[in-house]
């Protein structure tokens, strides 16, 4: 059998890039916290700044957040 991969909910991932963005935490230390891959979270907080750019932007794409 094939692992199962685990999933993180978007409350996680929004608290553990935003303790990372403020210096709360290093990567490497998030990681271990959480038992995510340090690649992971490079990933998610690449997202999350490209997300906030694009919106900065006027990004109208926003997929259900409202003013």
């Amino acid at each position: 059998m094939g692992k199962q991969r685990k999933t993180w909910s978007t409350d996680l991932k929004e608290a553990i890039v935003l303790s990372v963005l403020r210096g709360e935490l290093g990567v490497a230390e998030a990681a271990r916290q959480h038992g995510v891959n340090e690649s992971l979270i490079h990933t998610w907080k690449t997202q999350f700044l490209e997300a906030g750019r694009a919106r900065l932007a006027g990004d109208r794409h926003d997929h259900g957040i409202t003013r």
